[in-house]
């Protein structure tokens, strides 16, 4: 019951009002059930006597309600009022399920938004240690399991409040018996006891190995073409097939258990209920009605206790989902990116300064006492090897990483001091990997800003170099532009990229390596079009080609932890 007791707390710490309606619900529920369990007895009295009187009726509620409204018991008076009673109890029920119903739905769209805020707001270095695959089985898988248990939970106290009551009845027609059925439950459930911990270790595992598939699964997407290649997707079919084959026996054992315990409940709940019957019969000396009562006490008794333990089993597979996204949550929350700049960005940029820079990944140093001045209104080169540092001073100007030594100054203020969101708000960014969704070209474009019409979309793309190949395509901006952008060709992901980046009107536009995938010929006509992009907008470009010295208006070399004037090299 701790574990129980941890779920429950959890779900009334965080959704207190949606617990406490579902949790009143299934209580008033109860309550009328005990009102039509208490009817049974002067029901089955006239059924199997054929008269009835209130000796055996328990003071209550029920007693004073024929009391009080002088009602006679009689056969179709007592059946009428079990039926509207036991009818009251289903719709309460039925209004507490669908609370419920709601509830879980509630809880899901919540812990989902609480985790992609917590990962569109995490720092870049998580991003960088972070596994994939780790997030998309939280998004997918673990937030409907979880908020599940939220159903199962409360199906387990639906279970127990009608286990109480029916409890109850029995302590009012017999102690013994109440002792008994009490006994016999509890002995029940010990018997059943290792299938709940069957099922619990079963979620576990499932967790687990749906993450590790996950993981490969992304992984194998994204590189997919070199894969097929070199024909090495059998290679990684195998490596998949191992956790598959895991997951097959986590999922085998956990149904196996939850199957196991219908299966055997049932001959069990009549083996004790006969048994219970016949100590009844036997030591108890009741009546015949009252006999009649105690059977169905005892067997809606059992009834609750198996619904109770069958959704006790659920819910701890199910916890398991629970405590995993729960973990992934904090621990994306706890990435969320710190920036304690508040002022407004500079109306105009023309100064943009790195002073005295230091920069280490850990321990590994990359940049070492740079000083460079990025001139407004121009395409400025920074060119040097792979690993040289070029990158990291765009991550810079992005936000993503701060110097270990030095300043970043614009406009002779620090860019900590900064607003971050408006900071990047002016800025256009093209990463050296284009990511296109399989959505059309304007969507891609726009990417969810929906302030921009269609001539803004036009605009981005005439500077972009890109409007006469949108035109000429047969359905213009609404041509689909595939999985990844495999519909278009490397300059054309490439354009479409920088209309993205510039439909904002960007103060500062940052391409990472944005020709290195592109012929000759393509990478000339984009440079061209950088080139014009720069008489409006200060753009920085990093590569490890020495063409585009060429087009540029400023060349540095990035190399030995240093960046320096090309003229000066």
């Amino acid at each position: 019951m701790k574990d129980f007791a941890k779920i429950f707390g959890f779900f009334f710490s965080n959704y207190k009002k949606e617990t406490l309606i579902a949790i009143s619900l299934v209580v008033i529920a109860g309550i009328f059930e005990a009102f039509g369990m208490a009817a049974f007895l002067p029901f089955f009295q006239l059924v199997l006597d054929g008269s009835a009187s209130m000796d055996h009726i328990p003071d209550g509620a029920f007693r004073d309600i024929l009391v009080q409204f002088g009602i006679e018991l009689t056969l179709l008076n007592v059946s009428l009022f079990i039926i509207v009673v036991m009818g009251l109890k289903a719709l309460v029920l039925w209004l507490g399920l669908r609370k419920v119903g709601k509830t879980v739905a509630h809880i899901s769209a919540r812990l989902r938004r609480r985790l992609l805020e917590a990962l569109l707001n995490a720092r870049w270095n998580f991003f960088v240690n972070h596994t994939l695959g780790v997030s998309l089985n939280a998004i997918v898988m673990e937030t409907f399991n979880s908020s599940m248990a939220f159903m199962s939970m409360a199906r387990v106290i639906s279970a127990m409040v009608q286990f109480l009551v029916y409890a109850i009845g029995a302590l009012l027609l017999s102690w013994k018996m109440f002792l008994a059925a009490i006994t016999v439950g509890l002995l029940l459930a010990a018997a059943l006891w290792t299938l709940v911990r069957v099922a619990r270790s079963a979620g576990l595992k499932q967790i687990d190995l749906s993450k590790k598939i996950l993981t490969h699964l992304a992984e194998m997407l994204q590189g997919i073409k070199p894969l097929r290649a070199m024909a090495l997707e059998g290679k990684f079919m195998n490596l998949l097939t191992r956790h598959s084959q895991g997951l097959e026996k986590a999922q085998a054992d956990q149904l196996i258990a939850s199957q196991s315990m219908r299966v055997f409940h049932e001959p069990l709940m009549v083996l004790t209920a006969i048994l219970g019957m016949y100590g009844a019969v036997t030591y108890g000396g009741l009546s015949s009605s009252e006999l009649a009562v105690l059977a169905v006490i005892f067997i809606r008794l059992l009834s609750s206790m198996n619904i109770a333990q069958s959704e006790f089993q659920r819910l701890m597979t199910q916890e398991a989902a629970l405590w995993s996204l729960m973990d992934t949550i904090d621990k994306t929350e706890q990435a969320k990116e710190e920036w304690s700049g508040t002022k407004d960005v500079p109306p105009a940029i023309n100064s943009i300064r790195f002073e005295d820079i230091d920069f280490a990944y850990d321990e590994a140093l990359i940049l070492q006492d740079v000083n460079l001045d990025i001139k407004p209104r121009q395409l400025t080169a920074l060119i040097g090897p792979s690993g040289s540092g070029k990158t990291t001073i765009l991550d810079m100007l992005s936000g993503f990483h701060g110097p270990k030594v030095g300043q970043l100054l614009i406009e002779g203020d620090t860019l900590e001091n900064i607003n971050l969101t408006k900071w990047r708000r002016s800025i256009g960014f093209v990463p050296q990997e284009v990511f296109l969704f399989n959505d059309s070209i304007r969507e891609n474009i726009l990417m969810g800003r929906d302030e921009y019409s269609e001539d803004d979309v036009w605009l981005a793309l005439e500077a972009a170099g890109a409007r006469e190949f949108v035109e000429s395509l047969p359905d213009g901006l609404d041509s689909a532009a595939g999985e990844g952008g495999r519909k278009l060709s490397g300059g054309q992901r490439q354009r479409i990229a920088i209309a993205r980046a510039m439909i904002h009107q960007p103060k500062l536009l940052l391409l990472d390596e944005a020709t290195s995938a592109l012929d000759t010929d393509t990478e000339k006509r984009l440079l061209e079009t950088l080139k014009n992009l720069a008489k409006d907008v200060t753009v920085i470009f990093i590569s490890h080609n020495k063409i585009v010295q060429d087009y540029a208006d400023e060349v540095y070399i990035v190399g030995n932890k240093t960046i320096k004037p090309m003229e000066s090299q």
